[in-house]
């Protein structure tokens, strides 16, 4: 699951753990795509602060995924032809998406 709730990013994983990410630290939209699809989770959203590993991880299926892609690609920083090609990706990939403005 993800939502964008006041300020913040919020990801929930399968277990239930919750994780927030303040909109004003997202640094990097990733998408992650494999070669398992339609049978596991082959395109995944991968949330960048400042550090190397990701702070929100959530695949496509996630309920408000959709809702944050629609957000997403009204920032400044959204790359919409990055995003194509992850959404057509059958292949072991890595898709920048977003990338915040320095």
């Amino acid at each position: 699951m993800v939502t964008i709730s006041g300020e913040a990013i919020v990801t929930t994983d399968g277990q239930g753990t919750e994780r927030q990410l303040p909109i004003v630290d997202l640094k990097r939209v990733v998408v992650a795509t494999d070669d398992s699809g339609p049978w596991g989770d082959d395109v995944v959203f991968l949330l960048y602060s400042d550090g190397s590993e990701p702070v929100g991880i959530f695949p496509l299926e996630a309920g408000g995924c959709q809702d944050f892609v629609d957000w997403l690609s009204t920032l400044d920083g959204y790359k919409d032809r990055e995003m194509a090609k992850a959404m057509s990706s059958t292949e072991v990939a890595r898709f920048a998406v977003f990338s915040a403005e320095s």
